[in-house]
């Protein structure tokens, strides 16, 4: 029997957190529905075990899937390659699923044939909960095209669920041994859909805070490599989707956040550098290389204030926007 969801587990190093992930998810109302693949990009500690464990016990269910290390989006490849739900969906092994709103879904989501489904996530930061919704403007339940006039202004991994078999038959790769492309993911799912759901339903429970995250300032600086190299790539698909037929209006906005979000993260990365004159060297070439793959992305980005402020007279306020941004980060 055909499964009803795939959820991929991105699993690397997570031993002291995959029990509660995968224990919200080993519930009897949606045992049967749902097909978990334990992705371990090559763990050195107790993530394997635990995910035998949960295999040992729900076989039909869980699957674990070991696999050299090669990063979060070769576990997404990997993902999709193996799964046979109607639907997929990606859960960090660090996060976890709230069970009861989970259920919920998943009886949803069973009399669903939308192309792309959005729930709810919440972002946990020790006792502190936030709730953050996928769309606006939209019926719970209710099946919408991107010309409708709605709005979706979240489109992270957390909110989205979309048809396995467009991810296969268009070939979805996601670059690999690079942290930040769950980027690329969300842009390909936003491209291929073409009907959305939206569900009133708190689904993806966000861990926020822990050290090992790769948006965690230090590991911004140090992989600021990796931002420079998704940025560019989400460029390039913003590029190549554009040319479809139905890239325009709320579509076209969506894909363009993403990207615009991706580029000014990597900005925002260089900001926090302490050497001024590296700062500027590095968002100038940064910049100049997002121009010479997209006339568009660089001019639409021009609009925003923040490279308003960033581009004025050849970057004359970047060592403001700087400490500002330092300050700000201290702050959060």
């Amino acid at each position: 029997m055909e499964k009803l969801l795939t959820i991929s587990v991105a699993a690397y190093n997570v031993e002291q957190y995959l029990e509660q992930t995968l224990a919200s998810l080993n519930d009897s109302r949606f045992l049967d529905d749902i097909e978990v693949l334990v992705v371990d990009d090559g763990s050195k500690d107790g993530t394997k075990d635990i995910a035998l464990k949960y295999q040992a016990m729900a076989p039909d269910t869980f699957r674990y899937v070991g696999k050299e290390n090669g990063g979060h989006g070769s576990t997404i490849n990997m993902g999709m390659k193996l799964a046979t739900g109607k639907y997929f969906r990606v859960l960090d092994g660090d996060d976890w699923v709230d069970t009861n709103g989970f259920a919920r879904y998943i009886e949803a989501l069973s009399s669903s044939d939308a192309d792309l489904v959005l729930t709810q996530l919440v972002r946990v930061k020790g006792a502190e909960e936030k709730l953050r919704v996928g769309a606006k403007g939209m019926e719970s339940g209710r099946v919408y095209t991107w010309d409708d006039d709605i709005y979706v202004n979240q489109t992270t991994l957390g909110v989205t669920t979309i048809k396995t078999s467009l991810l296969k038959e268009n070939g979805v790769h996601i670059t690999e041994n690079c942290y930040y492309v769950d980027m690329e993911f969300t842009i390909w799912m936003c491209a291929l859909s073409r009907t959305i759901q939206s569900l009133d339903i708190p689904v993806y429970m966000y861990r926020v805070g822990t050290v090992t995250q790769s948006t965690n300032k230090n590991n911004r600086i140090k992989n600021i490599a990796m931002q420079e190299k998704v940025s560019r790539s989400v460029t390039l698909m913003y590029e190549q989707f554009r040319k479809k037929d139905d890239f325009r209006g709320l579509k076209r906005d969506v894909i363009f956040r993403r990207v615009a979000q991706s580029v000014g993260a990597t900005v925002r990365s260089y900001l926090l550098m302490d050497d001024a004159a590296k700062v500027k060297e590095n968002v100038a070439r940064f910049e100049e290389s997002i121009r010479a793959l997209s006339q568009d992305v660089y001019d639409e980005l021009g609009k925003s204030r923040f490279f308003r402020f960033l581009r004025y007279k050849n970057y004359m306020l970047l060592p403001v926007m700087s400490r500002a941004f330092k300050v700000w980060i201290k702050l959060r």
